[in-house]
C-alpha cells in the first residue's frame, strides 16, 4: 500500500528546513556534548510563526560609520590598547589607544575616544582627542569638540566650527607647503 502526505511539496520543504535549523541550534548550544535523540512528530499543520519585531528606539546602538564587514576592526569604549594596530580595512577606536594604527582604508576615532598616536589610513575621521601624527592620504576631518594636537598630512582638511586643532599643517606634496596653524582655539 501506498500512504499519500497530505501535505504539498512546500511544506514539506519548509519542515525539513525547520528541523535543520533546529538541530543545528543545539549543536551550537552544546557542541562538545551528546544530546539525547528524540523522534520527532511533525504537525500536519504548519504552526504560525511570531513576526519579527525591529529594536524599540530607545536601544542605542553604537556610532559606526558606513556598513559593518569583516574588514572593519573596533576597539570598544572601555578597552585600552599599546602597541600597533595595523589592518587592510578599516579602524574605528571608542577607546583609549596609545601606539601606532596603520589601516589601508578608513581610521574613525569616536567621540569621548582618547589617541596618542601614530595614524596612517587613506581618510581619517575625527569625533574624540588624538594627539601625534596623522598622515591621510585622502581627507582628514576633524568634527565639532574633538581635538588634534601634533603633525597633520592630508591633502585634503575639513575642521568643523568648534574643532580644535594644534600643531604641524601639512598640504600637498611639496615641503614648502608646511605651515605652523591652531585652529578653533578656546579661550
Amino acid at each position: 500500500m501506498f500512504r499519500r502526505d497530505s501535505r504539498d511539496p512546500l511544506e514539506r520543504q519548509l519542515s525539513q528546513l525547520r528541523q535543520q535549523l533546529e538541530q543545528s541550534a543545539l549543536e551550537e548550544l552544546a557542541p562538545e556534548e551528546e544530546l539525547p535523540s528524540a523522534p520527532v512528530s511533525e504537525p500536519a499543520v504548519a504552526a504560525p510563526r511570531t513576526p519579527i519585531r525591529p529594536a524599540p528606539e530607545s536601544i542605542t546602538r553604537p556610532a559606526v560609520p558606513g556598513p559593518v564587514d569583516r574588514s572593519m576592526s573596533v576597539l570598544a569604549a572601555n578597552a585600552r590598547w599599546e602597541g600597533t594596530i595595523q589592518t587592510e580595512g578599516s579602524v574605528v577606536i571608542h577607546g583609549h589607544l596609545q601606539g601606532t594604527v596603520r589601516a589601508a582604508h578608513d581610521v574613525t576615532i569616536a567621540e569621548g575616544a582618547t589617541v596618542d598616536a601614530e595614524i596612517a589610513a587613506q581618510n581619517v575621521i575625527v569625533h574624540g582627542s588624538v594627539r601625534g601624527r596623522i598622515e591621510a592620504r585622502g581627507r582628514l576631518e576633524i568634527h565639532p569638540s574633538s581635538e588634534v594636537v601634533g603633525e597633520v598630512v592630508a591633502p585634503s582638511l575639513v575642521v568643523h566650527e568648534g574643532a580644535r586643532l594644534t600643531g604641524k599643517l601639512k598640504m600637498g606634496s611639496g615641503e614648502t607647503d608646511q605651515r605652523e596653524v591652531t585652529m578653533g582655539g578656546r579661550p
